[in-house]
């Protein structure tokens, strides 16, 4: 459907106009204005696709609402009508982009193909080529910033299969192989140097990176990302070359053996060993040349695409403990081996994730992530241990948050005892505290359900009753849309989906009824009892009233009145 706005300070000519294409076929949702200021008041509101304008008009003209349209709505395709072949107006309506002139004095005809010329033109823009392409451009404008968000979902635990990941590499540009494992290291600034101006410190990490590339020098391939306003993480795989260079090297393996035939593990060691010795450099570069004094945390092993979550928090945990906690460190994971921290914690990790899933209403994934929260506090102990406490009270803000921010704390007091989400002690073990989340996060799923529903509902019967109210007044789509503070697009949608019939059609049927009760029940002239319903203009109530029941408003009255 396009929307088109007929546009004359005459009356006559905008309700005729209004009739013409109401009687067509063309796929148009119609609006109407009296003069330029109202056009462009609806204009302000509403998206338009096609404007069919007067030109000469008081206050507002129409090569003065063309360009006020335009900027609203540059895609907008602007048809003129005139009274007299003024060839200066019509130089200047088609310098500012109209389709089309029409002059009043020619048939009707002329009008509706003026109008299907641009729908023609609309298509054309909107045809899927153009879309496609239009995507493709802006897909890869936006690379840099899907493939930050991809990222941090393959940290988050997302990895999904190796084909996905092996389509998502390609469309991103990622250099890795989605089916071999992959080496994590990750940087931290120590200290910016003196004031810097906004966007300074994305410069010195994007610096950083490249550092960290060029030292890498052909060795290895590489992806970074951003994940703190100091910190970055890479993922390494290493090249072909690699092998090659410490062949021809002559380094020589453990046990003696052959260089050229090195064990799995020996080639892994030597890899991990040439990322610590890059990032050593890395690490003295970014000190001379940038005045940064960095720290970076290397795995000691590449891990399995699904295990990077793991991995990612084992290296944050060096960073939160002991030497980590100082400057200008280089460490590896092992770091952590004889020390009583960095266990994994990754299901804790990705607890907000849970309200992400309450949020999107993914029962599947919720009750997965749920289930492994829980089995990691229950591994934990009950009230007495720091983790276990930890999982309890993030479960709790997260509740409590969606719960006040849906409205439904004070609802929700009365089906379930939420005095139970202030304290770990208010349950007798995980088993009771497992049960009573699992139990609020049902109800929560199970109310936007039914919520949705019952504001579908609302909706519904509150247009039903303004129509009802105003049969004589604007029922216009935009109007009906702000009595229920929604865009038009959406409750014509809505409307349509919940009813199974569209409002122009609930309209009609309405207006009718009201119509024929008045020609039965009163005394009424039939102008004014298309008043009341709406039809300003006798010929047209009569032209409606006849196609709804093959007579006219008097012919019906005079039937009624003979039975």
């Amino acid at each position: 459907m396009y929307r088109l706005l007929i546009v004359d300070d005459e009356p006559v000519i905008v309700d005729g106009l209004v009739q013409q294409f109401e009687r067509s076929e063309l796929p148009l949702e119609l609006y109407a204005a009296y003069d330029g200021l109202e056009a462009l008041e609806i204009a302000s509101r509403l998206r338009m696709d096609i404007v069919l304008s007067d030109i000469e008009m008081p206050g507002l003209n129409g090569i003065g609402l063309q360009v006020k349209i335009n900027r609203l709505w540059p895609r907008c395709k602007v048809v003129f009508l005139t009274g007299y072949n003024d060839f200066g107006y019509i130089q200047s309506s088609m310098r500012g982009g109209a389709v089309d002139y029409v002059l009043k004095t020619e048939w009707d005809e002329a009008i509706i193909e003026a109008v299907c010329k641009a729908i023609r033109e609309l298509t054309q823009d909107m045809s899927y080529e153009r879309l496609i392409e239009g995507a493709r451009q802006r897909l890869l404008a936006s690379v840099p910033m899907l493939r930050k968000e991809y990222l941090q979902e393959l940290l988050q635990g997302e990895a999904g299969t190796a084909d996905s990941r092996h389509a998502r590499f390609s469309q991103l540009g990622i250099p890795l192989h989605p089916e071999r494992s992959v080496l994590m290291a990750a940087g931290r600034v120590d200290g910016w140097p003196g004031e810097l101006r906004p966007g300074d410190k994305a410069l010195y990490l994007y610096s950083i990176n490249n550092i960290v590339e060029e030292h890498l020098s052909g060795r290895a391939v590489s992806v970074h990302l951003t994940v703190r306003h100091d910190r970055l993480v890479w993922l390494m795989q290493p090249t072909a070359s690699f092998g090659d260079a410490e062949a021809e090297a002559g380094v020589e393996t453990e046990a003696g053996k052959n260089p050229n035939e090195p064990t799995a593990e020996a080639e892994e060691g030597r890899w991990t060993r040439f990322v610590q010795g890059t990032l050593e450099t890395a690490q003295a570069v970014c000190r001379e040349y940038l005045k940064l004094v960095c720290s970076f945390v290397v795995s000691s092993e590449p891990a399995d695409w699904c295990a990077l979550p793991a991995m990612y928090d084992r290296l944050s945990a060096v960073f939160a403990y002991g030497l980590g906690t100082t400057k200008e460190i280089l460490l590896s994971d092992r770091y952590l081996e004889d020390k009583d921290v960095g266990r994994d914690r990754l299901a804790l990790n990705r607890i907000h994730l849970l309200g992400t899933y309450l949020d999107d209403r993914d029962k599947s994934k919720f009750d997965e992530l749920y289930g492994e929260v829980m089995a990691f506090a229950d591994g934990e102990g009950w009230a007495g241990s720091g983790p276990a406490l930890e999982v309890f009270y993030s479960l709790a803000a997260l509740f409590i948050a969606r719960l006040n921010r849906r409205g439904k704390f004070a609802q929700y007091a009365g089906r379930i005892d939420l005095y139970k989400l202030f304290s770990v002690h208010e349950h007798d073990g995980w088993s009771e505290a497992d049960a009573f989340f699992r139990r609020l996060a049902d109800l929560l799923l199970d109310a936007d359900e039914a919520d949705g529903e019952r504001e579908t509902s609302e909706t519904v019967r509150a247009v039903n009753d303004y129509i009802e109210a105003n049969l004589g007044g604007d029922l216009s789509l935009n109007r009906l849309a702000d009595v229920v503070h929604l865009t038009p697009t959406y409750l014509s949608k809505l409307y349509g989906k919940s009813t199974g019939g569209s409002l122009s059609d609930y309209i009609y049927r309405e207006r009718l009824a009201k119509a024929k009760r008045l020609l039965m029940e009163s005394d009424l002239r039939i102008a004014d009892v298309g008043v009341r319903v709406g039809y300003w203009t006798p010929s047209y109530f009569t032209r409606f009233f006849r196609k709804m029941t093959g007579m006219s408003p008097q012919e019906f009255r005079d039937s009624i009145r003979l039975d």
